[in-house]
């Protein structure tokens, strides 16, 4: 009985030793395992970071582009208000020598040249309201279109 209860002591002590031995090994096996996780999810979240950096500097770079232009085209929207101010102050000239020209000779064409200035004027008024309009809509949307893209 005595033999028999070595043995089965013996027989424990050999299975808690290959129990113990197993787990150790699993462990080191989960260990490894889970390094290799915590690299490759470090790796991928520097990849992941380094494409959303990427994607904000073009996305920045776009924008101070896009406002660039948009500045660009308003100083060319008010160049074109300088030009429309000289052109002005030609016809004004032109009415003023007009005006000041004896009234006899002439008269009717006189009258018809001077409507004819007052026309072209309200029409250059009108004619800049609507070029600013067309640009600034246009100018805003070209904008807008860069932005988004």
């Amino acid at each position: 009985m005595r033999g028999e209860v070595l043995k089965f002591g013996a027989v424990l002590v050999v299975g808690a030793a290959f129990f113990f031995g197993g787990y150790q090994y699993a462990a080191a096996l989960y260990g490894e395992e889970l390094a290799e996780l915590r690299e490759d999810y470090a790796r991928r979240a520097v990849e992941l970071q380094e494409e959303y950096r990427a994607k904000e500097r073009f996305a920045k770079d776009s924008m101070v582009v896009a406002w660039e232009q948009r500045d660009a085209a308003y100083a060319r929207l008010r160049e074109r208000g300088v030009e429309l101010d000289r052109v002005r102050g030609e016809a004004d000239a032109a009415r003023r020598r007009l005006s000041s020209a004896g009234a006899v000779t002439c008269s009717a064409e006189r009258e018809q040249l001077a409507r004819s200035a007052e026309l072209l004027e309200r029409c250059g008024c009108l004619l800049e309201r609507g070029v600013e309009l067309s640009s600034r809509v246009a100018i805003d949307k070209d904008t807008i279109v860069k932005l988004v893209r």
